[in-house]
């Protein structure tokens, strides 16, 4: 399935939602989840993302969120990730879900594993040929330690073009490395960060964005006026946001700060995070409610 068949731009970026011990997945938030950032103009969803904390997920939980996200979906697209940096592991989950699930999924989600070029090409074509279905790259390398550079980047991504659906571009500098991208590449490319360098990104030849503050609303009102060629009014959306995705994208608090707003706008039940994630902590609620979250 080609990236360019899709007109609206805007991914949200599921979290997982648990029952208020930890002990499970809570299925009936993650449905409502999955149905509000629809319903807030998301084009599709993207499941088990570094925000739905696959690292703490049996194979059994990762592969009940995948349904349920598809399942409450209709016909909108889903992307199912695969965060694991262990290349043997990561394939055998690839065949899991696409065993599962097949040609429902519409892509899956990678991240860039390896700074060597030839290494990350490999993967790519694993995963391709693992899975039958188009690969997205996430660059995120504060999330997994991995930094490439980005000739190395572009490197990998010859000659496996027809494979790929997309690279989601999270390494700083963004703007400079989507413009390389944009330039030497056939691939789309995806804004991530929460929207904070959205309008740059977009300006450098980023044309999707990924959603994943409690807010996904503002994301795609900007993307918006993106599209009708007005970045200056898509920057003041953007601004007005600052603040919030600010709060909610600090490394090591955001899950819970996240899932805490969730919570707070009544889509979830319950703020629980599972361990690396930091749980939301009674001295954030100033904060929370400085931001229009009150709590409930």
């Amino acid at each position: 399935m080609n990236a360019t068949e899709f007109t609206t731009a805007v991914w949200g970026m599921v979290p997982t939602p648990f029952t208020p011990d930890g002990s499970g997945v809570c299925h009936r938030s993650l449905r409502s989840l999955t149905r509000e950032m629809l319903s807030r103009g998301c084009a599709g969803s993207i499941a088990l993302g570094v925000i739905g904390e696959p690292a703490a997920l049996s194979g059994a939980e990762k592969m009940a969120v995948v349904e349920a996200v598809l399942e409450e979906s209709g016909d909108s697209p889903v992307v199912a990730s695969v965060m694991s940096l262990d290349e043997q592991g990561a394939l055998e989950e690839i065949k899991a879900l696409t065993d599962a699930f097949g040609s429902v999924i519409t892509a899956v989600l990678i991240p860039v594993s390896s700074p060597d070029p030839q290494t990350l090409r490999r993967s790519i074509v694993r995963a391709h040929d693992r899975s039958g279905l188009p690969v997205l790259i996430q660059d995120l390398p504060s999330a997994t330690g991995v930094h490439i550079d980005i000739d190395d980047l572009v490197t990998a991504l010859e000659g496996v073009e027809d494979m790929l659906w997309a690279v989601k571009c999270e390494a700083a500098p963004t703007f400079s490395r989507v413009r390389r991208l944009r330039s030497e590449t056939p691939t789309t490319i995806m804004a991530g960060n929460g929207g904070i360098g959205l309008v740059d990104d977009h300006l450098a030849g980023a044309r999707w964005a990924a959603a994943g503050i409690s807010r996904p609303e503002v994301i795609v009102e900007a993307m918006g006026w993106l599209r009708s060629g007005n970045p200056s009014r898509a920057q003041e959306v953007i601004s007005a946001a600052s603040a919030l995705i600010s709060f909610e994208t600090q490394a090591g608090t955001s899950i819970g700060i996240r899932k805490e707003h969730w919570r707070r706008q009544g889509v979830i039940t319950s703020a629980a995070v599972r361990p690396p994630a930091t749980p939301y902590e009674a001295h954030l609620t100033a904060h929370s409610a400085r931001l229009g979250f009150e709590a409930a």
